[in-house]
């Protein structure tokens, strides 16, 4: 049995081990083509040593006169969407799962159902909503659009119900009403739940590129995606290099920010994947 446990374990390290390598690919080959030539890059079959090493790419990324404004941009759109669903889906996560009123598990479960629809299906809607608010090229407008989530509320829902009961209950008989227990003792209690939301609503919104392609218009107020694809795509051709390069500095905020809070993501999950 002890051997036979033992090769399980290797094969199974094996096999985990390949799909990783498979899935860091991608990142692994734009690491590399971002010091490359395009002739080099768009070689077949591809070359993994830059000959010649060249920081070509990052020179006309830095030379582009709104790159640090796309930038900013970027952290504005990413930063008030992580704020709202942080602040917004916690408070209606604890109202579905601590509150009673009516019709409380109804309008959860047609909030459940909104997760199944497509995004692209209310982009035309929500475009005309924001049209009529005069919003249009407005990265504050846009934003608007993503400060609540469904799946954040369903995670924040869950977490909530996986708390002691007794401790809401103490919190009751001390005189806390709803609101008190919910910043005193439901919010502080939930850290792994609002880190594992912020890090999926960030990473979603920092690389977000077909809401802010449809809404915004002027060049000074596209987030980094969307301007990296507008600098860079010509007429006939698109120079894929420099997009690559900016794509490998767009990614360094969200591997710092998993490595930040990578044990509040996993043990969110891990919670609240238990409690239904």
């Amino acid at each position: 049995m002890r051997i036979k446990q033992v090769i399980w374990l290797a094969f199974t390290f094996m096999v985990l081990v390949c799909f990783a390598f498979i899935y860091l690919m991608p990142f692994l080959r734009s690491a590399v083509a971002a010091f490359m030539t395009w002739e080099q890059a768009s070689k077949y079959p591809p070359e993994w040593i830059p000959d010649p090493f060249t920081l070509e790419n990052f020179e006309k990324l830095f030379r582009l006169k709104f790159f640090p404004r796309w930038i900013l941009n970027s952290a504005v759109y990413a930063g008030i969407i992580v704020a709202g669903n942080v602040i917004f889906t916690s408070m209606a996560g604890y109202a579905f799962a601590r509150l009673r009123f009516p019709a409380r598990d109804a309008l959860f479960s047609a909030l459940q159902a909104l997760m199944m629809i497509p995004g692209f299906v209310t982009l035309v809607p929500n475009y005309i909503i924001i049209y009529k608010l005069g919003l249009v090229d407005n990265i504050i407008g846009l934003a608007i659009l993503g400060i609540v989530n469904v799946s954040s509320i369903f995670l924040m829902r869950q977490y909530f119900l996986s708390l002691p009961e007794d401790i809401f209950e103490a919190a009751r008989l001390d005189g806390c009403g709803p609101i008190k227990t919910f910043f005193y003792i439901a919010l502080p209690l939930a850290k792994p739940a609002v880190g594992a939301v912020a890090v999926y609503q960030f990473l979603g919104a920092w690389n977000a590129f077909l809401g802010p392609l449809v809404f915004l218009r002027s060049p000074e107020n596209f987030t980094l995606p969307v301007g990296l694809s507008f600098a860079f795509q010509r007429t006939m051709w698109v120079e894929y290099t420099p997009i690559i390069a900016g794509s490998l500095i767009a990614s360094l905020p969200t591997i710092v920010l998993f490595v930040t809070l990578n044990k509040y993501l996993i043990r969110g999950i891990v919670v609240t994947g238990g409690k239904s």
